[in-house]
């Protein structure tokens, strides 16, 4: 019994401080946090949350040798990873009267924060790696003492995440409330830009990717 609750707060500790440093999906959540508030913001976080867990579930079935040993497939999951963070960003402020079919689709389902974090997220082309790294080493500590103590830190890490993003678009939230709308208006902007710039690299990192 000690074993576990050992196991539940390592693997809670290890899914918060994992969490920490931010991701495109993490800056989107600040972002959504800062303009719409806490409830667009975390919505960003669960949706991101869902991707890793989607990730997990691939490791053990074994099928992310797909995506990480063809250079080529590689190469199209940073193109696709870069372009949605672009059209995402880029088409985050309300559509105009003149806009087209396609720029209100687009619009639409890149206002809905928990499919716009699982997107991001799981399109990230560091994503995987950062699991493969996990399952080389603490999931095979966890696996190895059986299947109950293995799903149990699964979930204890998962909760750990989400307690983050949590306490992360309160304090963004909370704290935005207490300045001007300009300045608020500019940081928001400024992770926009910033999203952008790293949808270009990946879409240039995904092109060198493929065609070399």
């Amino acid at each position: 019994m000690i074993i576990i609750l050992k196991a539940i707060l390592f693997a809670f500790f290890t899914g918060f401080a994992a969490s920490i440093p931010l991701g495109p999906s993490g800056l989107e959540s600040v972002s959504r946090s800062i303009s719409k508030g806490f409830k667009a913001g975390f919505k960003v976080s669960l949706g991101a949350v869902s991707a890793d867990i989607a990730y997990i579930i691939i490791i053990n079935l074994g099928l992310l040798t797909i995506f990480t040993k063809n250079t080529k497939m590689n190469g199209l999951f940073w193109l696709i990873s870069g372009f949605f963070l672009i059209l995402s960003t880029r088409i985050s402020l309300k559509p105009k009267r003149s806009d087209s079919r396609l720029q209100k689709a687009i619009y639409k389902h890149a206002s809905n924060g928990f499919l716009t974090g699982f997107l991001i997220t799981f399109l990230n082309p560091t994503t995987p790696s950062i699991w493969i790294a996990l399952s080389g080493t603490l999931f095979n500590v966890w696996r190895h003492h059986g299947r109950l103590f293995f799903t149990v830190s699964i979930l204890s890490m998962i909760v750990g995440s989400i307690t983050w993003f949590c306490v992360l678009n309160i304090l963004v939230s909370r704290s935005f409330k207490k300045v001007n709308a300009n300045f608020t208006n500019n940081t928001t902007k400024i992770l926009d830009y910033f999203l952008v710039a790293l949808g270009i690299i990946f879409v240039i990192m995904g092109a060198y990717k493929f065609i070399f």
